[in-house]
């Protein structure tokens, strides 16, 4: 069917959440609504350091799995586990020179 045969939907005033909007991108290609973009300027301040680590396969599958049904991202579901998780292990008192010296033979 030809492009300007198909009936395309409005894009959304506003988008109650994120998952509205994921929802509305998902079954819509932005393609269909480019000569509707505007050029956006934007600067963003991370102040965070984001670290990579590898995840077991099942570990990352029940991660996802669990993110989805918590309407959150895997991100922050691991930061909210590991918050919890360190918030009960008690922290000694190692000088930082003496930890990287334990982390150099371990």
């Amino acid at each position: 069917m030809p492009r300007d045969k198909r009936k395309i939907d409005p894009i959304p005033e506003h988008f109650k959440d994120e998952k509205e909007a994921a929802e509305f991108w998902d079954n819509h290609s932005v393609a269909d609504y480019w000569d509707e973009m505007q050029e956006a300027h934007f600067e963003m301040a991370f102040d965070k350091m984001p670290k990579a680590i590898a995840l077991e396969y099942p570990v990352a599958r029940k991660l996802s799995a669990v993110s989805r049904r918590e309407n959150k991202s895997v991100d922050e579901l691991v930061n909210l586990l590991l918050k919890e998780w360190l918030a009960k292990k008690p922290l000694s008192k190692v000088s930082p020179a003496r930890s990287a010296k334990a982390l150099k033979h371990a």
